[in-house]
Order: C-alpha cells, then structure tokens, then sequence
C-alpha cells in the first residue's frame, strides 16, 4: 500500500551538473560579476587596515576600535538600507552605497599614502565603509528576484553565493601579496576600485532593466502592507528569525575566539593550522556553493534546509574530538552545510514575500544574525578562559541542533 504522505512530499530534484542557466541573462551575469569584484576586494581592505594601524604605533586596542566602528556601523545601517531599498528601489540604494564606499575606502588609502597617523580619522572612515556594506546587503538579496525568472532563482542564489565565497578565498592571498610587496596605500585604492567596478556593473544593468515580479508573488503584495504587519501575520518569518538568532548564539564567538585557542592551546598547530581550519570552513562554504547550484528548483526547502542546519550542529560538535585532519573534515562539512542551508532559506523568503517588503524582511534576517555577534564574542572568550575551547564547541554545536530541531517541528518551515 503506497504511504498517502509520502506521496504528498514534493520530490527533491537533483541534476547531476551545476545550472549556469541563470547566466544567460544579462543584468544577473553583470550583478554577479560586480559582488564577486567587490567581495574580492573586501580581502584587500581586512589585509591592509590592520597592517595600516600597525604602521602607525597602534596596538590591539586601536584596531579593535577601528573595526567594532565597522561592525557597529553595518549593524544600525542594515534596517536602514532595508526600508531605504523597498521606499526607493534596491538599484538606487546599491548604487549610493558604492559610491559611499568608494569615495570612504578612496580617503582611506589617502590617508595611509599621506601617513596620516590619525586613528580617530581611521575610524569614522572604517564606520563610513560599514554604513555602505549595511545599505548594500538587504538591497543586493532584494533585486535578484527582479533579474530572473522564478524557476532560476535557486540557481542563481547558489551561483552568487559561489562566487563570493570564491572571491573570498582568493582574495586574502593576493592582498597578503600587495601589502607586502607594496604598501596598505596600493591595496586600500584596489579596494576602492572594486568598488567603483560594481557601481559600473550596477550602470549597465540600469533601472530600466529591472523585471516586474511574478504574477502570484504581487497579487500577494497587496497585504499586508509594512513590515510589521507581515510579521505579525508570517508565522514562517517569526520561525526564520528565531531561528536565525538561536543558530548565530555562539557561531560568532566560536570562529572568532573558541577556533584560534582550539588551534594554538589544543591542537599545537599554531598560526599555520589556524589558517587551515579556517580554510576549510570557506573551502566547505565554496563546496557548498556549488553543491546547491546543483539542486533543482525544489518545491520544498523546508526538510533540505533543516537536514543542513542539523548536518552542522552535529559537525561542529565534533571538531575538537576528531584531531587536527578530523577538525578540518568537520569544518569542512560545516561551511558547505551553511552555505545550501543559507541558499534555501534566502530563495525559500524570496518566493514567499511580497516583492514591496523583500528588503526589509532580508534586512531583518541579516540584522538578527550580525547583532548577536558581540555577544557571542564576549560571551564565548568567557566560557573559554573558564572551560577551555572544547565545551564552545560542543556547545555550539547543541545550540544549532536545538536550534534546527525547534525548526523541524514547524509545518510552516518543513513546508516553506
């Protein structure tokens, strides 16, 4: 006797070869090829600024402060960009945040070529950088929909994600080899040059290009009409954002704080294995990548996406009991989880929301996984210095699989 539920459960389709049909048209291959630039030249920027604090007598201090005005900036300015995008368009606030970024990033390397030793000035210009990149993530997830068919949005979500975590591993390397071979001036101005090349890529896609939204997704937009009230009636985006929070409690400080002890105090590997394991959670997140371009267009995401936040939980858990090869193995499962989980749920949001609402909901969504990151920071350097790295991890690891279980749970989610 066939199961009635089993044949209710829409299939997961699986192609054997990653899609490049989103490719095909025009403003998503320009989108695409104007983040991954400008990705690539976030490595130049992460490279330089501290070598550029260094150079001028700052210690660990200075640069914390430099980098928590970025952090806190990109933080107040992601709801910000949110609302900014749905009231004026997301190419209009994209292109004002490159710019932003470009002119800042520009001072920036004026500053380090004139040896400015200003670290006030380094500041408030590292702030500017973080107020761009906060304005341009809800408004660079809002504007992929407008850019592709329906039944291409999975790809070319997986595809974006690819690509940046591409630009992301190769990058540091280069900007290791410019700053060394060069100065942090030269590797600051390439990082504004990918800046000014993701604002002409934004010209030549042109508002005029933008799509209209699917049939059924505007006949939906129609109510609710702001934000709160899709929250108060999407019981799916409450489930999202609880669960966003819930699985980033400790991520934050796990890779940031509880890694670095794992690799230096238990593993003895030092800066060299340090470097490996963080290797290997891109490398995963790379893997990932192309692994959900591989995915068909799935009528259900909810199970595939569960299945991932839990594959992760389970791995991170395992990190430190699995010797440094075993540790990367388990990174490495870990980032390519996160990134077919994040791929899901970000096309799953973008099909489900009114098209007039889309940036502020991913804004939120972002929001609720950066503003945890402080205190996950804080709160795991404490549980190392009190425990050692090991229950971090292990903690971390109950804590996504608490997370994903409470999601399993959800008909909303399963069904998303």
């Amino acid at each position: 006797m066939v199961d009635p539920a089993r044949t209710l459960r829409p299939p997961v389709r699986f192609r054997p070869r990653i899609s490049l049909l989103p490719l095909r048209f025009r403003g998503y291959r320009l989108l695409i090829i104007g983040q991954g630039t400008s990705e690539f030249g976030n490595a130049f920027q992460l490279v330089a600024l501290p070598l550029l604090v260094y150079s001028f007598a700052g210690g660990a201090r200075a640069l914390s402060l430099v980098v928590a005005a970025y952090g806190a900036c990109r933080l107040a300015a992601t709801p910000l960009g949110g609302v900014l995008a749905d009231r004026f368009g997301a190419w209009r606030v994209m292109m004002a945040a490159d710019i932003g970024r470009l002119l800042a990033t520009g001072a920036l390397a004026a500053v380090a070529a004139c040896q400015v030793e200003s670290f006030f000035l380094i500041g408030v210009l590292s702030g500017l950088v973080g107020l761009g990149a906060g304005l341009f993530l809800p408004a660079a997830w809002a504007i992929t929909p407008s850019l592709l068919p329906q039944e291409e949005l999975h790809a070319g979500n997986s595809l974006n994600q690819t690509v940046n975590f591409a630009a992301g591993l190769i990058g540091p390397g280069i900007a290791g080899a410019v700053v060394a071979w060069l100065n942090p001036a030269m590797a600051l101005t390439a990082d504004a040059l990918t800046f000014a090349a993701s604002a002409v890529t934004l010209l030549m896609i042109g508002r005029g290009q933008l799509a209209a939204p699917a049939k059924d997704v505007a006949e939906r937009a129609s109510v609710p009409r702001n934000f709160t009230g899709l929250l108060r009636e999407s019981r799916l985006l409450r489930i999202v954002l609880t669960v966003t929070v819930a699985a980033n409690l400790t991520m934050g400080g796990m890779t940031r704080v509880a890694l670095p002890s794992l690799a230096t105090d238990d593993l003895g590997t030092g800066a060299i294995g340090l470097g490996g394991l963080l290797a290997a959670f891109t490398g995963g997140a790379l893997l990932g990548g192309l692994i959900s371009a591989s995915l068909g267009d799935l009528r259900s995401r909810g199970y595939p996406a569960v299945f991932c936040g839990l594959l992760m939980g389970a791995a991170v858990g395992l990190v430190p009991f699995t010797g440094l090869w075993g540790a990367v193995l388990m990174l490495c499962v870990a980032g390519g989880a996160s990134t077919v989980l994040n791929v899901l749920i970000i096309t799953g949001i973008q099909k489900n929301t009114p098209p007039a609402l889309l940036a502020r909901v991913m804004a939120a969504v972002t929001f609720c996984g950066l503003a945890v990151f402080p205190l996950s920071v804080i709160g795991v350097g404490a549980a190392v210095n009190a425990f050692g790295s090991r229950v971090v991890f292990v903690a971390t690891g109950l804590s996504l699989l608490g997370a994903f279980g409470y999601a399993l749970t959800r008909r909303e989610l399963r069904a998303m």
